[in-house]
């Protein structure tokens, strides 16, 4: 099997499932407990939240844990709006964002709280002038703006929404799940408010984060405890916590290097297909290094993975949150697709055991499989 869909999830790294194993062989009680064994629980978690701060250039205080980036994505929003203190009421995003923020901000429009959407172009690429001119108008927002796009690879210029973030005085929550290298640059130069990240992107257990800057108050959205501070109850999960410190600290050590040459090859191989149309075409420094996403002719996504996978490659149609919907992609319409070229969308996505001999065979398989599915449908038509 060669697997190609790290966008959706990592497999876990063999030390991570190590140290999983040795935790759950001892006596690891409820971190809460005064026992010696939710003392020895609340040290593993403690300690997990300081690598993990210490990695991101962040606070112990500003890390909270979370189930997953869907969750610390809707904290970081509806914890805002929500928090009695916010003056930040108006909401700005776009259409290219993940589910987890694109419904949220969504809801609250249809609740009828103020949302301005940004404009965005044929690359997935936000409107930077669009945002300045939001800002204007209404300086006391909360913009939402993704890192890197799960679906296409679009990497967002975060840098300058952080600056004009500042500039304005608004607030600047970012889902960093795609890229947590420039989640951490972002935090250490203090342009941004909250971030979003995820354990098993990274070769980790399921189970996120949301930084918090000190200073921004988020009001809780899961209550019935006083666990993170006050911000999250429920019990406090000692494995993931551990686990996503042991990830994130693999990830930042890593070099893109070898992924970025992956890319590269599946990006040469499927390229010499005569209608394949690569959705994004932008320099490697606003494209994520890991994301190689595709339309191929109008083929219907389906039925080509079906075969990918009669053949033991492991690709998807898109985000893994909605990989099961009939719908088209979203984020491929917002482009200016048409719906049927959006239910064609596949994504090929790199990670940490990433190689360039199972990619370089794994492009010529897939190239061989869409042109003879592209041959039978001229020959239909």
């Amino acid at each position: 099997m060669i697997y190609l869909d790290y966008a959706a999830t990592a497999p876990v790294r063999p030390n991570i499932a190590a140290r999983i194993h040795e935790l759950t062989l001892g006596s690891l009680g409820n971190p809460s407990s005064l026992h010696r064994a939710g003392r020895r629980a609340r040290m593993v978690l403690e300690h997990a939240r300081e690598n993990i701060a210490s990695n991101l250039g962040a606070k112990v205080e500003e890390i909270i844990f979370c189930s997953g980036a869907t969750e610390a994505d809707n904290l970081a929003i509806l914890g805002t709006l929500t928090h009695g203190d916010s003056r930040h009421q108006h909401l700005i995003s776009s259409s290219m964002e993940h589910a987890a923020v694109y419904e949220t901000v969504h809801r609250q429009s249809q609740l009828g709280r103020s949302v301005s959407w940004l404009k965005v172009d044929e690359q997935g690429l936000i409107d930077l002038n669009h945002l300045s001119e939001l800002l204007r108008e209404s300086p006391a927002s909360l913009v939402s703006v993704m890192i890197v796009n799960n679906e296409v690879g679009t990497r967002q210029p975060v840098e300058e929404v952080g600056k004009l973030c500042r500039e304005h005085g608004a607030l600047f929550h970012a889902d960093g799940v795609q890229d947590p290298r420039t989640a951490k640059k972002l935090i250490e130069s203090g342009l941004v408010d909250l971030v979003a990240l995820s354990g098993h992107k990274m070769g980790g257990l399921h189970g996120g984060i949301l930084f918090v800057k000190q200073g921004i108050a988020v009001n809780p959205q899961i209550v019935g405890g006083s666990q993170e501070d006050g911000r999250r109850a429920g019990t406090s999960e000692v494995l993931r916590a551990e686990s996503f410190s042991m990830a994130l600290q693999a990830t930042l050590e890593e070099s893109t290097e070898t992924i970025l040459q992956c890319r590269k090859i599946l990006d040469a191989t499927l390229g010499e297909i005569p209608q394949a149309k690569a959705l994004v075409s932008l320099p490697d420094e606003q494209r994520a290094a890991h994301i190689s996403s595709w339309l191929f002719g109008e083929l219907a996504a389906e039925p080509l993975l079906v075969q990918m996978d009669m053949k033991g490659i492991c690709a998807s149609s898109g985000s893994a949150c909605s990989s099961h919907s009939v719908e088209p992609s979203r984020v491929v319409r917002v482009m200016g697709y048409s719906e049927k070229q959006a239910v064609g969308l596949v994504r090929f996505s790199l990670g940490w055991d990433s190689n360039a001999e199972d990619v370089q065979n794994a492009a010529v398989v897939v190239k061989g499989i869409v042109e003879r599915m592209l041959s039978k449908e001229n020959r239909r038509q």
